[in-house]
């Protein structure tokens, strides 16, 4: 693929929405971390956003799709394609029954809110986390033992032929913190979740039970993605971490939160090399003490060099 060849100026003749050129990423993550994209894009409606993907894939020019920004790490040196972000054309919701129709820029705190103001239960786990329902269906966003995935019913995607389609339940697989959509090139752009009608008071009270846990747990004013690493089997990742004395280690501008260990801060001076190089100590360590390998929660986005990240995220060979 020569990516040299593509034009990305002829994309502001094609879009109607947001177009930058040499545009900086790091505001749109909650690391707020990583280096420029040659093209940032906002498209605004379902038609500008085939259109892109079409023109994209056709030129062979590489694109990835930005959510809320969290559980990401965006490379220091940017990314050489087309970061595409869902404008405001692309949230909203609508509910009928106990069916919640919601668009995939739409805020899981939105979300939540309206399915508690009709009755409608299952939701409670987004209180306190943010981004949004599409990048929560991509990546099935839970917590304890509750997760987004078994409430999908439906889902409408865009290809990277610039197809639009409908998805049934069963064309979506999911498992933890995994989804057959994660890093399909298959654009998310509305789903339906199917929900319980509950009393107001039993849902309040599952919401501030989440909040509670969250607000003293996890840290909340500091920068971070969320959790770095998936829980292995019958452990915690925070655990193990801690247990191998790394609460507050630290690379450069990047630590391991006093709070939670599973959460690696940006102090302000952080590089997303900084916090592969803390999660590379991290996984170290707790193998040679534990013989577990974590894996990473966390995905790469832009252009990583390869050789020196693939330790950390091993569990993205191949992909």
């Amino acid at each position: 693929m020569e990516r040299e060849t593509v034009d990305f100026g002829e994309l502001k003749h094609l879009i109607k929405g947001k177009v930058e050129f040499d545009h900086p990423i790091a505001p749109y993550t909650t690391y707020h971390l990583g280096g420029k994209a040659a093209a940032f894009v906002e498209p605004q409606t379902l038609q500008d956003l085939a259109e892109l993907l079409r023109c994209l894939t056709h030129a062979g020019a590489p694109y990835l799709v930005l959510g809320g920004g969290s559980n990401v790490l965006f490379a220091d040196g940017g990314f050489r394609g087309v970061v595409i972000r869902l404008g405001r054309g692309f949230q909203g919701l609508r509910i009928e029954g106990d069916r919640v129709w919601a668009k995939a820029g739409t805020k899981l705190v939105t979300v939540l809110t309206k399915a508690r103001e009709a009755g409608l239960g299952g939701v409670e786990f987004f209180a306190g986390i943010p981004g949004t329902l599409g990048g929560a269906v991509v990546g099935n966003a839970g917590a304890k033992k509750a997760w987004i995935g078994p409430t999908v019913e439906e889902l409408t995607i865009v290809t990277p032929h610039g197809q639009v389609k409908q998805l049934k339940k069963a064309d979506y697989k999911y498992g933890y913190r995994n989804s057959s959509l994660k890093l399909s090139g298959n654009v998310l752009v509305e789903v339906a979740l199917k929900l319980k009608k509950e009393p107001k008071a039993e849902i309040e009270k599952k919401v501030k039970e989440y909040f509670k846990i969250r607000r003293g747990k996890q840290p909340k004013t500091e920068r971070n993605a969320g959790s770095v690493f998936k829980n292995p089997e019958g452990n915690f990742a925070g655990r193990l971490t801690e247990s191998v004395g790394l609460k507050g280690f630290k690379v450069g501008g990047a630590r391991v939160s006093e709070i939670h260990a599973n959460f690696i801060i940006n102090e302000g001076t952080a590089t997303a090399h900084d916090v592969a190089a803390v999660m590379r100590e991290i996984q170290k360590r707790v193998w040679a003490e534990y013989q577990i390998r974590l894996e990473p929660e966390v995905l790469p986005l832009g252009d990583w060099d390869w050789d020196d990240i693939k330790d950390v995220f091993w569990n993205l060979k191949g992909r």
